[in-house]
């Protein structure tokens, strides 16, 4: 009998197979400084041209590799997690659709076949969001989807504007009039699919999903396309000065935002999301500076731990049947030790503690915000969403490991299923050594900052201190929080919903709907379709008539005629 766990285990097989194919890409291209453009051309009209280009360079072949390879571990996670769900191979397609839209973005340069996969992103994120059918996950997919239709929206308008050059090949622009729109519509696209401010409620929304999802979407894919356009686009966009502030500024504000709104958060998914969040205003800090390889270095290390953090959470709720309010669980540490270490080490990565896969990327970009020209507000607001990461970081540790105040306690749980442990370690020995390893097998990754010893011990002295107030935070009791106004402001992430989000798909709701009924059921039905049918009804109707006058007039004669003779 055809069994759908072959099906998912022949995609992981798959999936790992690339990403060693993958890796000696990567190998051969790095070491010989090759890049491979291929381009077909499809269609040639006057002066455009439709090509369809495929770039193979040492970016775009470990970017893939490491997509791949968090695919992989998600799809044998996916064999225990979505065990006995009715509709489990339309879920694993679903999930190798999205993979696949990933790669596209990830190997085509062309704006026009780029749409492939930025396109493809959001539609399969919208059906993978609605997976449990539900009416928080309808509300949830709508926001995820309008809100990434923003972006799409500029991506087309982009597009029209290329057009003037006879071709959209990203990796062959010039400045020419209109370039600055170009890369204007690039910045804000980017932003809504990386969800900086104010486009960034749609991001825990996005937690509707099921967790092998969400550790896919939140480590690799998804949030990811945004930064990586950026690093694509870095040459043009870096050519306007006000790109570099502008970017600094939001980036700032949305690691901020989301470090205090973590604070107040009490669902597990929604804290790891918010997290998320906070290392994407990281990577467009890194953008800001100048530091497009340090914000693909860190994106690397931060797939990593952070799949594995998704993993351990979605272990948890699997275990703990379904529950994701970390005020109901409750002795993980003695339940569940492997997880348990597995989310320690994950979370240390994320704090940025010495030596793991965060340390390496997190430290370099602190340090060019030192050295960067930037005021003294900027570094001390950069560095307070650096601290932010660990207090909330800590707080989830503590709720999650070592809270013995829950009220269901199952004895009979324990974390020994191989299929869910084995790609948890696979991805530990990422969140241990990837920082390493991509930092000596990348020289690109390898930035040198010449500043004085006390300036280098300023980032890790802080992340001690942060662990220190963490602990003393958490014995004071100040965790339980009791309900105010403050804490409602942002566990509702300063109502970026009702201000942002729902008015801006408010608006294009009714334009779109007005449009329809004013153009598309109105004029166009009158001028068009509708308005020639109605014309040719009544010309065929006088015809008609017409033609049985002169009948009945001819009959008449005709029959006068023969009466006559």
């Amino acid at each position: 009998m055809f069994k759908l766990v072959g099906v998912e285990l022949c995609f992981g097989v798959m999936l790992f197979n690339w990403f060693f194919f993958m890796c000696f890409m990567l190998v051969y291209f790095s070491m010989n400084n090759v890049c491979l453009l291929i381009s077909w051309e499809i269609m040639n009209c006057m002066s455009s041209s439709i090509e369809f280009d495929f770039v193979l360079d040492w970016m775009s072949c470990s970017f893939s590799g490491l997509v791949c390879f968090i695919s992989g571990c998600v799809m044998v996670f996916t064999i225990s997690y979505m065990e006995g769900d009715s509709n489990l191979f339309r879920f694993t397609l679903t999930v190798m659709l999205f993979v696949l839209s990933m790669n596209f973005l990830i190997f085509i340069p062309s704006m026009v076949s780029l749409l492939l996969g930025w396109d493809g992103l959001g539609l399969v994120s919208f059906c993978l969001v609605i997976y449990y059918q539900n009416n928080k996950s309808l509300a949830a997919g709508m926001l995820t989807v309008l809100m990434n239709r923003v972006g799409d929206c500029f991506i087309l308008m982009s597009i029209s504007i290329v057009i003037t050059l006879g071709h959209w090949n990203i990796l062959c622009l010039w400045e020419f009039y209109g370039f600055m729109y170009v890369n204007l519509f690039i910045m804000i696209a980017g932003m809504t699919k990386s969800a900086q401010i104010p486009f960034s409620s749609w991001l825990p929304a996005a937690m509707a999903a099921p967790t092998p999802v969400s550790a896919l979407v939140h480590s690799s894919t998804l949030v990811t396309a945004g930064v990586f356009l950026f690093i694509r686009f870095f040459d043009y966009l870096n050519c306007y000065y006000w790109f570099s502030f502008f970017m600094v500024y939001i980036s700032i504000m949305t690691t901020i935002m989301s470090g205090v709104c973590a604070l107040y958060e009490y669902d597990m998914k929604k804290i790891i999301a918010l997290s998320t969040l906070s290392q994407l205003g990281v990577m467009m800090m890194s953008l800001g500076l100048g530091m497009p390889m340090l914000a693909l270095f860190h994106l690397y290390t931060h797939a990593m731990f952070k799949a594995l953090l998704f993993m351990c959470g979605g272990n948890i709720i699997h275990c703990f049947k379904g529950k994701q309010d970390m005020r109901q669980i409750s002795n993980v540490s003695k339940l569940l030790p492997i997880t348990t270490m597995f989310l320690i080490i994950s979370n240390m990565a994320l704090c940025g503690m010495p030596f793991l896969a965060g340390f390496y990327s997190k430290d370099l970009i602190v340090e060019g915000l030192m050295t960067g020209n930037m005021n003294l507000v900027t570094f001390l607001l950069g560095i307070f969403g650096v601290c932010l990461t660990v207090l909330y970081s800590m707080r989830f540790s503590f709720f999650m490991i070592w809270n013995n105040s829950g009220s269901d306690v199952y004895v009979n749980m324990s974390d020994n299923d191989l299929k869910m442990i084995f790609p948890m370690s696979m991805l530990v020995v990422g969140a241990l050594w990837s920082g390493y390893i991509f930092q000596e097998l990348l020289c690109l990754f390898m930035i040198d900052f010449f500043i004085p010893l006390l300036m280098k011990l300023v980032v890790p002295y802080l992340i001690m201190m942060s662990l220190f107030f963490s602990f003393g935070y958490w014995d004071s009791g100040v965790m339980n929080y009791k309900f105010n106004n403050f804490i409602y402001i942002n566990s509702n992430m300063w109502f970026l919903s009702s201000f942002i989000s729902y008015p801006t798909m408010g608006g294009f709701k009714f334009i779109s709907n007005t449009s329809l009924k004013v153009i598309d059921m109105g004029w166009f039905e009158i001028l068009g379709g509708q308005g020639i049918f109605n014309i040719n009804s009544v010309i065929f109707w006088v015809l008609e008539h017409w033609l049985m006058l002169v009948l009945n007039c001819y009959m008449i004669i005709f029959m006068v005629i023969i009466f006559v003779f």
